[in-house]
């Protein structure tokens, strides 16, 4: 394609089609915005917070990991925050939100934690995903929609409730573990109420804990199974509630009663069932969210009988035929029913009814990994794709870092160079003006780049895996020196995708 200039503001030009790399050269400006602006249009994906889960349990995946993932889907031109905030002692006053008048009392000591925040909110709010020191992770929110007759029962609590903006700020700070983590937001729930329907994943190095909301004051948390995976896509998808099995689930303590008091529950009509007392499934339903969780379910057991239009037959869990790597959760937020007629950006279709996984306005996509038997500092990775996951790659920050590189608290709303976030959309802006030419490109970059970085990953881990393990010729590892060399790795790491980027 010839070089360009567009409003006097940006020049590139994008090398062959059939080269290795995605070279492509460019400076960015005030066309990046309005081009963002255009292509979102294009794809006939408006500002809509929207998002897909996937969470795998220890005996589900193919390492012994627990893994919680999702993309975050938002705004194109949202730049993503990542950051560490620090431990801080002697606190007081309150938390306080920055999208709606919600606090919460501040905790005396509030724990070293990770986050990937909003660049609006003061690196303070819109945390979505992150680790604390004590090994607890969490993945905040995904967006689900409560029933009517619920929520005309007992409303959200728009003004003063908890929403996306302050869960992970209040939570992670305190979390001693993944239980008392969906525990302490249920708890929230009941006192001050939710501000909107969300469902909000908790990890530590012996379970994973999903919560969702029911109503205003309404929540259930279940314990994944260990040997099973389950998929959330924009839609409540817990279904049984034991209440005499504290083990496994948790709930408001009038979960069910105040169900039968509003007629959401008929005991007449069998066992209760949260989908059906405060969830809804409706027309919008069969193409925006069931096609995912149906595809990601079909990916994982491919011989299960289930027709992609009738959502509520979908099994909550499930435990896959082949266990789940890291790298097969990497491919199952990607998806964007490639291969299909159903792929929007192949067949240039902005009218195509399914919605994918992999959006333009996937914010971020990221995967918690814990490997229990690994100290946290090498045990815990965060892997982080900035924009669209299908033409980004992922890049593992492990909790033993201590700081991060400079661009990864950079952005706006407008492109800037000095910007992680920005490097890389950037990049996705360019590839979606011909989808077909330069996608495979990229894409083929990026997975040799990951491959290579799985081995390096490896390489650098395996005297840490070895001790842990018990091997007798493992030396044991200079913990101090590790931590040094895990932060020059993630420097590396970042410098050599930017040289992909720029095609140098």
């Amino acid at each position: 394609m010839p070089a360009k200039n567009i409003a006097g503001s940006i020049t590139f030009s994008v090398s062959n089609p059939g080269s290795i790399h995605p070279i492509m050269r460019y400076s960015v400006g005030t066309f990046m915005k309005k081009y963002l602006a255009f292509a979102v249009t294009l794809l006939g994906m408006g500002k809509v917070i929207a998002c897909t889960t996937l969470l795998v349990g220890n005996q589900a995946s193919a390492d012994g990991s627990f893994i919680i993932a999702r993309n975050e889907d938002g705004s194109a031109n949202n730049a993503k925050h990542k950051v560490i905030h620090p431990i801080a002692f002697h606190q007081q006053g309150e938390y306080k939100a920055h999208r709606n008048n919600f606090s919460w009392p501040l905790p005396e000591t509030a724990m070293r934690y990770t986050a990937i925040h909003d660049f609006d909110t003061n690196d303070n709010a819109m945390g979505e995903a992150g680790f604390n020191s004590a090994g607890v992770g969490m993945s905040a929110t995904e967006t689900i929609y409560n029933g009517r007759a619920a929520l005309a029962a007992d409303p959200y609590v728009t003004k003063t409730g908890i929403t996306e903006d302050a869960i992970e700020s209040v939570i992670l700070p305190v979390a001693q573990s993944a239980r008392q983590g969906a525990k302490l937001l249920g708890d929230i729930i009941e006192q001050k109420g939710a501000g909107e329907g969300f469902g909000v994943a908790f990890i530590d190095s012996k379970e994973i804990w999903y919560l969702e909301t029911g109503s205003g004051h309404q929540w259930l948390a279940v314990r994944l199974p260990a040997d099973s995976y389950f998929v959330s896509a924009n839609q409540g998808r817990l279904r049984h509630y034991d209440p005499n099995d504290n083990a496994n689930y948790m709930a408001s303590p009038t979960l069910v009663s105040f169900a039968k008091k509003q007629g959401l529950y008929d005991p007449a009509r069998g066992e209760f069932d949260f989908h059906q007392a405060y969830s809804q499934d409706n027309k919008n339903d069969t193409t925006y969210n069931y096609p995912r969780v149906w595809t990601l379910q079909h990916q994982f057991n491919p011989h299960l009988d289930t027709v992609v239009s009738e959502g509520e037959t979908f099994p909550v869990f499930l435990t896959p035929i082949t266990k789940i790597s890291v790298a097969a959760v990497k491919n199952a937020l990607r998806n964007h029913y490639q291969g299909t007629s159903h792929d929007p950006y192949a067949s240039h279709n902005p009218q195509e009814p399914w919605r994918p996984i992999s959006v333009f306005r996937t914010q971020e996509s990221h995967i918690l990994q814990v490997r229990p038997k690994l100290p946290q500092a090498i045990g815990n990775v965060e892997y982080i794709a900035y924009g669209m996951p299908s033409l980004s790659v992922y890049l593992p920050y492990y909790q033993g870092m201590r700081h991060y590189q400079p661009g990864d608290d950079k952005g706006t709303d407008r492109a800037s160079n000095d910007s992680t976030y920005w490097t890389f959309r950037t990049l996705q802006t360019l590839v979606m003006q011909d989808y077909n030419a330069f996608a495979p490109d990229v894409q083929h970059a990026w997975k040799t780049f990951e491959q290579q970085t799985a081995k390096q990953q490896y390489k650098m881990v395996s005297p840490m895996i070895a001790t842990t393990y018990g091997r007798q010729d493992a030396s044991p590892p200079d913990q101090k020196r590790f931590l040094i060399k895990k932060d020059i790795f993630l420097k590396f790491l970042v410098h050599k995708s930017h040289i992909l980027l720029k095609g140098c």
